[in-house]
């Protein structure tokens, strides 16, 4: 078999996939016909769908990693059943695109609605908290988006924890496994229109307390063992310091033999 040559980036068959988690699929034909008005319509244009109205086949975090397996598109966007496409167009999220490109080339991220690192919050949308909202300015480095519309580009390889389950926070999670592997996110001036409002339930604080866990344990400190060499990391520089000297990773060496005995 002869060897394949591959390119830097993927060649995508479409410009943008579409994807939905969708409990009632006449909302969701609403959103679809919304979003064909404003443009996103035509051979470069799919729209993925999972079914979970009679139960939750799946739920955000694996939605997002399935779509991601099954979209042809250079751009997911992620967005709930119950947004319209009633105010800006294809066009305008294309100008976006383009603006963040010429930004920032390690942008993985983008949506309507986040958080910063400083806990400033960046918005522009309609919902039932306010119409035309706009909470700029645009476009905002975040630390976390919201989940009722997400954008995606997928040369930027990333995925949803897959320790995690349920639907809320899957925006959050996204946006520091992205951070975490050198990219950022931002909010854009797209502006839509998100039908409900956040719930943050039993579940949401639930789920809330599963992320916390997660990247707790991903913060902690650790001996990373190399094949050529042996070393300690950890968010305290104090502890970097103290922990590589030879002596102690020796006798880390020492304790974990004995641990394996």
């Amino acid at each position: 078999m002869k060897p394949i040559s591959i390119t830097k980036y993927k060649n995508y068959s479409k410009r943008f996939s579409i994807c939905s988690l969708v409990t009632d699929l006449d909302e969701y034909q609403e959103m679809i016909d919304s979003a064909k008005k404003a443009g996103f319509d035509g051979d470069d244009v799919e729209y993925l769908y999972s079914d979970n109205s009679q139960q939750n086949t799946l739920d955000g975090y694996s939605g997002f990693n399935r779509f991601n397996d099954e979209a042809t598109g250079e751009y997911l966007i992620m967005c709930h059943q119950d947004v319209l496409f009633n105010f800006d167009t294809r066009r305008v999220l294309d100008d976006r695109i383009a603006e963040l490109d010429s930004l920032d080339r390690n942008w993985a991220l983008a949506g309507n609605a986040g958080k910063m690192h400083n806990g400033g919050v960046r918005a522009r949308i309609t919902d039932p908290h306010q119409s035309d909202t706009r909470l700029g300015p645009f476009p905002s480095k975040m630390q976390t988006l919201d989940e009722n519309f997400l954008i995606y580009d997928r040369k930027k390889p990333i995925a949803a924890s897959h320790q995690l389950s349920g639907f809320h926070l899957y925006g959050s999670d996204l946006s520091l496994n992205a951070e975490a592997l050198g990219y950022s996110m931002y909010v854009i001036d797209f502006h839509l229109h998100h039908k409900s409002q956040g719930n943050p339930n039993e579940s949401y604080f639930k789920l809330q307390k599963s992320l916390m866990v997660l990247h707790r344990e991903r913060k902690k400190g650790i001996v990373i063992q190399a094949m050529c060499s042996r070393f300690y990391v950890s968010s305290s520089r104090l502890g970097m310091a103290l922990m590589n000297r030879a002596w102690i990773l020796n006798l880390h060496k020492s304790i974990a033999k004995k641990r394996s005995l």
